[in-house]
């Protein structure tokens, strides 16, 4: 049985010296076939919030494609701007993603979701961890980014 996830990606940013769009690289074993994201608006203001503090109906489905070497993969592309200006946008110095398991969400209420904290990782990036890791984010989560604030922590 292949397993889903939903990837709760809590913003949008760009590879350093991207200048046209904005654009996150997501990379996940084979066993997962469905990814779903939140995306926040373009330049709205992010307020840091480890909690769950979007909705079941915020979040979208990604495509996630074959990279032939046993991993999925895919891109999204949302806006415009670089890094710096991401943060600068958000007024924030982290960002959140929160990685769900679908069959968790497709099964339960979105409240008990909430309350039971049912996430699988929750990655907490500054600027320079985004940067440092070229926007190419893993689950689970890689040797690079061990040092990287994350619940649960990273572990080999």
């Amino acid at each position: 049985m292949k397993k889903s996830l939903i990837l709760s990606l809590m913003f949008v940013i760009c590879a350093t010296g991207c200048d046209i769009y904005t654009a996150v690289d997501y990379h996940f074993p084979y066993d997962f076939d469905a990814v779903y994201c939140f995306i926040p608006k373009y330049g709205e203001v992010w307020v840091k919030d480890t909690t769950i503090c979007f909705s079941r109906e915020e979040l979208q489905l990604l495509t996630l494609l074959d990279g032939g070497d046993g991993r999925k993969y895919g891109q999204l592309t949302v806006g415009s701007g670089d890094i710096a200006r991401q943060f600068d946008l958000w007024k924030c110095d982290t960002v959140s993603f929160f990685i769900f398991d679908k069959g968790i969400v497709d099964n339960h209420p979105w409240d008990y979701i909430v309350k039971n904290y049912c996430v699988l990782q929750r990655y907490d990036f500054s600027e320079d961890d985004l940067a440092r890791i070229n926007c190419q984010i893993s689950y689970p989560p890689t040797k690079e980014m061990a040092n990287m604030h994350m619940f649960p922590p990273y572990d080999e």
